[in-house]
């Protein structure tokens, strides 16, 4: 008999294949021009602009791009971290000094040159931009699979406020839920502003 937990998987699996499987089709061109639009509502939200440590991520070619969020957080004079992986399913928030610290790490992921790795502590990260499959405008999420920012931002950054930057076609009525799972405050796309329980 199937358990419940096995149930949610399973929805997971489909739902988070179908997601990734939409944001491949889009062009590179589509890619940046919703990327820039998404980006763009952004740098209006007061929470962004009021926070003074941004944990995000340096985004894979089918994600969002943030690059120039980046960029523009470390001109803002903001403190900008990035994840870190210290073991299975733990990561940290690593400083990034500036853009040309960035080096190509695992998976080809941009991370922070290793003699420049500085631990930023949870307790002071504001603002947390969340990767993500899927989104529901009730500000459920459905990661890609590997726990760590549910674990980060329940044990570690309770206090930080949780924007996804994601696609249109990534809203989706529901996303399966568990227990764990992280939700966030507000989810931005190149068309609209979702802001659950408001």
């Amino acid at each position: 008999m199937t358990t419940l937990h096995e149930k949610k998987l399973a929805e997971k699996k489909a739902l988070r294949q179908k997601m990734l499987t939409f944001r491949k089709g889009l062009t590179k061109e589509q890619h940046e021009e919703k990327s820039r639009a998404i980006l763009a509502r952004l740098y209006e939200e007061p929470r962004f602009q009021q926070a003074k440590t941004i944990f995000a991520y340096a985004s894979m070619p089918d994600e969002v791009q943030l690059y120039d969020l980046l960029a523009h957080a470390l001109k803002a004079g903001k403190r900008v971290g990035l994840p870190l992986i210290t073991g299975k399913g733990l990561m940290e928030v690593v400083n990034l000094p500036s853009l040309d610290s960035l080096v190509p790490g695992k998976f080809g992921i941009l991370t922070v040159r290793e003699e420049e790795q500085s631990i930023i502590p949870a307790a002071e990260v504001d603002f947390v931009v969340v990767p993500g499959a899927a989104f529901s405008p009730a500000g459920d999420r459905l990661g890609l699979g590997g726990g760590y920012y549910d674990r980060y931002l329940a044990e570690k950054a309770p206090q930080a406020y949780r924007a996804a930057l994601t696609f249109d076609g990534q809203v989706v009525p529901s996303v399966p839920m568990e227990a764990h799972d992280a939700r966030v405050n507000l989810i931005l796309t190149e068309t609209r502003r979702i802001e659950p329980n408001k």
